[in-house]
């Protein structure tokens, strides 16, 4: 079973900024069987969802609101205000699994992929993508 992984390296400029990576990961050669992409940081998620203007600001919106009426949150005595950056990344979720097929991503007509930035700016976020032969 063969294996290869990229990164993909992305910076990000706001505290929370949705960023369609889909184009990205289009341009690399893909290998027939399931593409996973992991983000490996406790403060980012990776989504399918359509990727317009709007819906990335809306997105972005949610990003900041969801957990808006639990505050105070426990983990802000460490000086690092991020509670709700980690409870919005464990429950979106940081893993996507894709099928590929003839080399193309399986995926929605609407179907983007989406990293979400939930605790920057940050000048280094990685993106890393495996490709897993089908059993």
């Amino acid at each position: 079973m063969g294996r290869h992984v990229t990164d993909i390296s992305l910076a990000t400029h706001r505290v929370l900024e949705a960023i369609d990576i889909t184009d990205r990961v289009a341009q690399l050669e893909h290998q027939d069987g399931f593409l996973w992409i992991s983000c490996p940081h406790t403060t980012c998620a990776l989504i399918l969802c359509e990727a317009d203007g709007d819906m990335l600001a809306d997105i972005e919106k949610a990003a900041g609101m969801l957990f808006a009426t639990m505050e105070p949150f426990a983990h802000h005595r460490n000086d690092k205000p991020n509670a709700a950056a980690h409870l919005w990344s464990s429950m979106a979720g940081t893993q996507l699994l894709i099928p590929v097929t003839d080399g193309k991503m399986e995926t929605g007509s609407y179907q983007r992929i989406v990293f979400v930035e939930l605790d920057g700016p940050r000048e280094h976020r990685t993106v890393r993508l495996a490709y897993l032969a089908a059993l």
